[in-house]
């Protein structure tokens, strides 16, 4: 017996292991549906045939595997190494250990409570189960329990309950509904201010301004105002953000560069007082708080400041034909004494020198039509330019060289200083002809002269364009670019006559005067064509050849003169007349015509006779009947 019970005690294994037990979730209907799907891939390959099907075949297998799961089961369970199998025994029993240790802790703690709350009623039973750590640091009786009763609550108290419940739950709904008006009649709102802002920037559109997105901020559209062939510095700035405001309406952000902006102004100074100015103001029938007006004067800003930095460029180069340029101004000299301010102005200094001088600038001075036009002329000269910077894009493009092809200078100020001069000619020309047409009048001789009624013949320039259907613009720049010709013709006392052309170039003006005369007039002796650089040049020779055409009225009307020396305006007697030599002078002006008669008589007395014909006064008669009535004056 006692060998068997060793025997048996010998061979009893036991179990170091916890009990298995199964993961929490694996019989939840998610985790079988999974573990299905994994099977089977799939529900719809699954039925009710292939089930059965499946777990007969399932029993038929079933003897084999019994019969083969207890040598399996050695082999798994075998361990392959004793050193191993002895590691694992002895942690799991420092795992038991370290559990039943646990256990044995938290159930003293539950017992040293339990006690502690029996000490109030029971300390001499609740001494024996206590702890001695509990007893020596905690007095006994300081935990206690009693049994308590919860209030029994009225049914007025439960309808107070109820009734606030309600009131709360419809508090709750009545906000909730007028949360909801809040926000319909926001979003209405937010409607009508939207599509006022996008009515408006289709406005925009539909006038013909660009709409784009902003570079740096995506989700803004902005409108581009600039030009696309100016300068980079200048059309990289011509981009300004269509900004909502808080009534849906637009308007134009242009951020820093909105307090920056100058306008150009020319003025016309005679020896250092204003005789005229134009700066531009007005934008026409625009209403002055529409956005159009902002994107229009921000446009008007940036082109006038392109355009004086275009002039400043191009004074550089025109030091030769005095103009100077300063850090902030550029002077174009003018006529004689006067000379052409260009500069650029904000409003807030037009407006304070208008009250330092007490005076409008504008409008009471005699210059301001020329003000204007040098300013519409100087702007349509800067299309112009943009124009060709076009044409010059869309061609092809040259081999690549690695030299950057230079900044091109645009002819602005060049083709401005030729329309001067040439109107400064032009005018010169024309009052010095009307001072000898006077004289002329007073001497009761034929003298007339056409002059051209304008530099630029506009009306001729429009019928011009009708034809062709090119653009008025461009055929006004390249008018005003190209050499600028004139043409003044003369009709002298006689039937001879001159025309003097008057040509503005680049290097300047230049005179042209052609002679148109009979085969026996002096004239036709003269030198036919004659070209001058000045204006005193041509109104020297002007007067040389009216000269020569006087000396030949004399011949024609007192056959008793003949002529000395034409060009200076001599005849003389014949000596053998009487034996007196006597001379006839010419002399004229552009304010005077004077015939002297001098030489001896023949007592050998010198005489002198004078007859004069001025631009205010007229002779007792004239000059025609002078020369018939004057005789050579006989021996006494």
């Amino acid at each position: 017996m006692d060998s068997i019970t060793a025997t048996t005690i010998h061979e009893l294994s036991v179990p170091l292991r916890a009990w298995p037990t199964s993961k929490p979730g694996q019989d939840s209907l998610p985790f079988l549906i999974a573990h299905i799907n994994e099977q089977k891939r799939s529900f719809r390959n699954v039925s009710e045939q292939s089930l059965e099907e499946e777990v007969q075949a399932l029993e038929a297998g079933e003897s084999q595997a019994d019969n083969d799961e207890p040598l399996l089961k050695r082999l798994k369970e075998e361990p392959t190494d004793s050193k191993t199998r002895k590691e694992e025994m002895l942690a799991a029993r420092l795992e038991i250990l370290q559990q039943v240790s646990q256990a044995l802790t938290e159930s003293s703690y539950g017992l040293d409570f339990v006690s502690l709350v029996l000490s109030k009623h029971t300390p001499r039973q609740a001494e024996i189960t206590i702890s001695p750590f509990l007893k020596q640091h905690v007095p006994m009786g300081s935990i206690g329990a009693e049994v308590t009763q919860l209030p029994q609550e009225s049914d007025q108290k439960r309808d107070d309950d109820s009734l606030t419940a309600v009131g709360w739950k419809m508090q709750s709904l009545n906000a909730a509904a007028d949360s909801l008006l809040r926000s319909a009649t926001r979003l209405e709102k937010e409607m009508g201010e939207e599509a006022k802002h996008w009515e408006k920037v289709l406005a925009i559109q539909q006038k013909g301004w660009s709409i784009t997105r902003l570079p740096r901020e995506r989700h803004t559209l902005g409108v581009r105002y600039g030009f696309a062939e100016a300068a980079p510095e200048f059309r990289d700035r011509g981009l300004g953000a269509l900004r909502r405001s808080e009534d849906g309406s637009v308007y134009l952000d242009l951020g820093i560069q909105a307090n920056h902006a100058h306008k150009l102004r020319i003025r016309i100074q005679e020896r250092g007082q204003a005789i005229g100015s134009f700066t531009e103001s007005g934008l026409g029938e625009t209403t002055k708080d529409s956005v159009e007006s902002s994107i229009l004067q921000a446009r008007n800003a940036i082109f006038d400041e392109e355009l004086y930095h275009e002039l400043y460029r191009e004074a550089r180069h025109l030091t030769n034909r005095g103009v100077r340029s300063t850090n902030d101004a550029i002077l174009v000299p003018f006529e004689e004494d006067k000379q052409i301010i260009f500069d650029l102005v904000t409003p807030d200094t037009i407006v304070s020198e208008e009250r330092k001088q007490n005076v409008p600038l504008e409008g009471h001075l005699n210059h301001d039509r020329l003000s204007k036009a040098l300013a519409l002329a100087s702007k349509i000269l800067l299309s112009h330019s943009h124009r060709q910077n076009y044409n010059r894009r869309t061609q092809p493009q040259q081999p690549l060289t690695e030299r950057k092809p230079p900044r091109v200078i645009y002819s602005i100020l060049r083709p401005l200083l030729a329309l001067l001069q040439q109107q400064s000619a032009l005018e010169s020309l024309k009052n010095f002809l009307e001072e000898i047409a006077a004289v002329m009048k007073n001497a009761a001789l034929g003298f007339s002269f056409q002059r051209p009624d304008k530099v630029l013949d506009i009306p001729s320039m429009l019928a011009s364009n009708k034809a062709t259907n090119s653009p008025l613009v461009e055929s006004l720049a390249n008018t005003i670019s190209a050499p600028l010709q004139a043409q003044f013709t003369i009709n002298f006392p006689s039937t001879s006559s001159i025309i003097t052309y008057v040509r503005t170039h680049a290097q300047g003006t230049e005179y042209k005067v052609s002679i148109t005369a009979a085969p026996n007039s002096p004239l036709s002796q003269t030198q036919q064509d004659s070209i001058f650089t000045s204006a005193e040049g041509v109104k020297e020779h002007i007067l040389h050849l009216l000269t020569i055409d006087l000396v030949s009225i004399v011949t024609v009307e007192n056959k008793r003169w003949e002529i000395t020396s034409p060009h200076e305006g001599q005849l003389s007697t014949e000596p053998a007349l009487n034996g007196v030599h006597q001379v006839l002078s010419l002399v004229i002006t552009r304010r005077m015509l004077q015939i002297k008669c001098s030489g001896p008589n023949a007592g050998g007395e010198i005489f002198e006779t004078v007859h004069e014909w001025t631009a205010d006064t007229m002779g007792s008669r004239g000059f025609v009947a002078e020369i018939k009535n004057l005789a050579p004056m006989e021996a006494r």
